[in-house]
């Protein structure tokens, strides 16, 4: 049970590794937590479980699994630390908001790099009260993956009881 079948140095740079691997998938992916298609849900559902597999390798005991966790809680708090006292670091690992709408026009070549379809958009204009992009003033797609609209003077949202 508590007896490793794996060096516990091979367990840790075997995390350290994959720990990196998936953060700069997501990084590439961009779009986070609540912006997740169904699709890109069974992709980390997936790689979830593949990423567990690699890390532990062939070895269940329980200190395998406790070795693992606490890599990857513990290059959690590294990188988040980094990303606090470095905001180069930051920026590279979070991205930064990109202008969708500006002055009621798309930015198609920003929908096309970020992978945004004018559906997307207009559900995001919709939830913030607007029947149409002419009334936006900017709609941002912030680092978190969420988008943010901001109302054109004197277009004002719509109040809904």
């Amino acid at each position: 049970m508590f007896e490793l079948q794996t060096p516990w140095t091979e367990l840790v740079i075997r995390c350290m590794l994959l720990y990196c691997f998936i953060l700069s998938i997501l990084r590439m992916a961009n779009r986070e937590g609540g912006q997740l298609s169904p699709v890109d849900q069974v992709v980390l559902f997936t790689v979830g479980d593949l990423i567990a597999s690699a890390a532990i390798k062939n070895d269940d005991s329980l200190l395998a699994a406790f070795i693992a966790m606490s890599v990857f809680v513990g290059m959690s708090y590294i990188v988040n630390t980094l990303s606090y006292k470095f905001k180069p670091i930051a920026k590279a690992l979070q991205g930064a908001p990109l202008v969708l709408v500006h002055n009621g026009e798309i930015k198609w070549d920003n929908m096309e790099k970020e992978k945004i379809s004018k559906n997307e958009l207009m559900e995001s204009i919709r939830a913030a009260g607007h029947a149409s992009v002419a009334n936006v003033q900017v709609a941002m797609l912030e680092a978190n993956g969420t988008i943010s609209v901001i109302s054109r003077p004197n277009t004002e949202p719509q109040q809904t009881m």
